[in-house]
């Protein structure tokens, strides 16, 4: 797997010595609300959770990074569905690291990565209550595109914008 660097951060496999940082992240009850995860308030579902991005971001045919900075994982960015040229991606970055610039820095990364490596079209979603996310992916170079969805998520439906950036 190859490291993406940018400025501040580094995007990279997760380690085991990461497990508690991820971890943080994916039991963060601001988190939950609108990255898609299943009920954390297990330790065992957090912790199975934790190592399966573990063991999905050393797998090459998988896009699942850790987003480091100053080598503590903040964020996650990961791969949700591929087609023959299109990825899209769900990312995370921790509430205490929110309105830094870190999400748009990666996402900008990220997208170059993507393109980099042969795909045409990256497309990312965010729930109506987030609109900060369809921010990040505004200055990202990202454009809203015409399908919404209706998706239930922890009893609640939520309709779910999406953008996407395509290498011309």
């Amino acid at each position: 797997m190859t490291e993406i660097r940018t400025a501040r951060l580094t995007l990279r496999a997760i380690r085991e010595e990461d497990i508690e940082d991820v971890l943080a992240i994916l039991c963060d009850g601001k988190v939950a609300e609108t990255y898609m995860l299943p009920d954390m308030s297990d330790p065992e579902t957090a912790l199975k959770l934790a190592r399966r991005f573990r063991l999905l971001s050393e797998d090459p045919e998988r896009f699942v990074y850790g987003v480091c900075l100053n080598d503590r994982v903040i964020g996650l960015v990961n791969e949700v569905d591929k087609s023959e040229d299109t990825i899209e991606l769900g990312y995370v970055i921790r509430p205490d690291c929110w309105n830094k610039g870190y999400a748009t820095e990666m996402l900008k990364a990220v997208i170059q990565a993507l393109f980099a490596r042969g795909w045409r079209v990256v497309r990312t979603g965010y729930f109506e209550e987030n609109p900060a996310s369809g921010r990040v992916m505004e200055k990202a170079g990202m454009h809203p595109i015409e399908h919404v969805d209706q998706v239930e998520y922890r009893g609640i439906t939520h309709r779910c914008f999406y953008y996407e950036i395509q290498n011309r």
